[in-house]
């Protein structure tokens, strides 16, 4: 960065650092509970999709004139568009990518809904690799200021991000992970080093980690919306094309960074490919450019043969959910769908986050359910109506009652089922404010499942009942001792997991010898709270709570 290049970028951010966002702040996710969508008129997309998104949602819809919100309710009212959803915001606008300049929606630490507001202008067009010139188009003031306007109109606080973020190639997953290609970078250079962008990124929406990926283009504005797409947060989809395609390598290679990856609970992702065949040339179908809406995944449809497999990959990978396919002539494979909507959040959201079991679970007399329930409302939760409702091979459901265990945490369980069960499971809540939600949130036609398994089953070494090992000092300051008795050498691990399930500190995996042992894990990264400690010798596993205090 040059010398006047930095004077501008610290003149920006001492402009705009009173408007930071009280910490610690959660970027939503595309999945979570919204009231609807943002549009722009003149429109971009096509009369099916208007009446879809305010069939059962919302629907906010910029115009610029008295004339044009006119126009806008006489189209609206000949394609029976229910026009009692539709909430009509006058605001300048240059284009009708609501996506890219439409606002990000966060909460802060004290749980108040607002707006992200980044930099926006326009579109730089970037090289795959890392070096080579790109090109900047006009600068999309009128674009720019609407997120102004709309934190006016939602009365709500306004957080002027002193950075580029393109909305269609950022993802959140809605537990501080972000993702984007490498041109997020690329177009924040005439501001900001990589290092310093990804540090504002952590302070300012609350990032503990942001996976950027390879440029997914030869050349282009290389949106990760274009090629990926988050469906939950440990699900990603990624465009598939054939082996001759240009961009088969690209994607290739993003996926192999994206098979590495962890996710926020500790795992790897599950990568679910979607084929997107060509529809003019090699421009292909860009199947990853949909919208979650709530319990609907509206997906653009190009009149192509390889439209009903996508769709298929889309109700394999989201049961429940209504998968309902949008044609339309003017999508392109670098523009869809996805770029022309944007998410409007529930300010008051009841919002569940759960680890759900591994597909296999060792027998056990009852298996433990964590979860975390906040309640945006700031109503609370009702108790008759908070729980684990779970069912074996496929019979009736029965209820379970989440019992609080921390601020946001709850703890239920499921009782022990016989070896070769197949349990499925989902999560069920309500608050005063009339709010119920599931998760998954389309159950429960959408639920987990695990099986079973018998935990004698295993060459690997075994534990007997004396393992029994305790978590000390509890509470606990500075680190945590973990003991146990061993029967046998073999290896331990101990995690340290917080209600999400998210992996907040681990010791790696040793052997121990048998007889009495002791594992000391250090807390120094560890906020003060509430977390659960998984100890794991061979295949078996046990948990212990412990609360860190400062």
């Amino acid at each position: 960065m040059n010398g006047t290049a930095s004077i501008l970028a610290l003149s920006s951010l001492l402009s705009v650092l009173a408007a930071q966002p009280l910490q610690p702040v959660r970027l939503c996710a595309e999945w979570e509970p919204s009231f609807g969508t943002l549009i722009r008129w003149p429109l971009g997309i096509p009369s099916q999709l208007v009446v879809e998104l305010a069939e059962d949602d919302s629907l906010y819809v910029l115009y610029e004139t008295p004339s044009q919100q006119s126009q806008a309710v006489a189209t609206f009212t000949s394609w029976g568009v229910n026009l009692d959803h539709c909430r009509f915001i006058q605001a300048d606008t240059y284009s009708h990518w609501t996506r890219d300049w439409g606002p990000h929606s966060m909460f802060d630490g004290e749980g108040v809904w607002g707006i992200i507001d980044p930099i926006f202008e326009g579109y730089p067009w970037i090289p795959g690799g890392p070096y080579g010139s790109y090109m900047r188009s006009r600068g999309y003031e009128e674009d720019d200021a609407v997120n102004a306007v709309l934190a006016g109109e939602f009365q709500c606080p306004l957080h002027q991000f002193p950075a580029y973020l393109t909305g269609g190639n950022f993802m959140s997953d809605g537990h501080g992970f972000g993702y984007s290609t490498l041109a997020m970078l690329t177009e924040n250079e005439p501001l900001w080093t990589h290092a310093q962008f990804l540090q504002l990124s952590e302070e300012w929406l609350g990032l503990d980690a942001y996976f950027i990926t390879v440029n997914p283009e030869d050349y282009g504005i290389q949106h990760i919306d274009c090629c990926a797409k988050l469906l939950d947060e440990e699900t990603i989809l990624l465009k598939q094309v054939d082996t001759y395609h240009p961009e088969y390598q690209r994607l290739e290679t993003i996926n192999d960074q994206l098979t590495t990856a962890m996710n926020c609970y500790g795992r790897p992702y599950e990568i679910v490919r979607i084929y997107c065949g060509p529809y003019s040339g090699s421009d292909v179908a860009a199947y990853t450019n949909s919208y979650i809406l709530n319990t609907k995944v509206l997906v653009p449809m190009f009149g192509i043969s390889s439209d009903s497999s996508a769709m298929q990959t889309y109700r394999e990978a989201m049961p429940g959910y209504e998968v309902i396919g949008i044609p339309f002539d003017a999508w392109y494979y670098y523009d869809a769908l996805h770029c022309r909507t944007r998410e409007i959040m529930d300010r008051g959201m009841l919002l569940i986050w759960h680890r759900r079991m591994e597909d296999e679970v060792p027998w056990q007399d009852q298996f433990d359910i964590e979860v975390m329930i906040r309640a945006y409302s700031g109503e609370g939760l009702d108790p008759g109506e908070t729980g684990v409702n779970w069912r074996v091979d496929s019979g009736s459901w029965n209820f379970e009652p989440l019992i609080p265990s921390g601020p946001d945490s709850l703890q239920g369980y499921i009782p022990g089922q016989p070896v070769g069960s197949v349990i499925d499971y989902f999560i069920s809540a309500a608050d005063p404010s009339g709010r119920s939600e599931t998760l998954p949130r389309t159950a429960p036609e959408g639920f987990y499942s695990f099986a079973v398994t018998d935990p004698a089953g295993t060459s690997r070494p075994q534990c007997g009942d004396s393992f029994a090992p305790e978590v000390h000092p509890n509470p606990a300051s500075g680190s945590i001792t973990v003991s146990m008795f061993l029967e046998e050498a073999v290896p331990v691990t101990v995690m340290v997991f917080d209600a999400t399930g998210r992996t907040m500190a681990a010791s790696g995996t040793v052997t121990m010898d048998p007889g009495h042992s002791e594992l000391l894990l250090d807390l120094e990264d560890v906020p003060a709270g509430c977390y659960l400690v998984r100890i794991e010798a061979g295949r078996y596993s046990v948990t212990r709570r412990f609360v860190r205090i400062r």
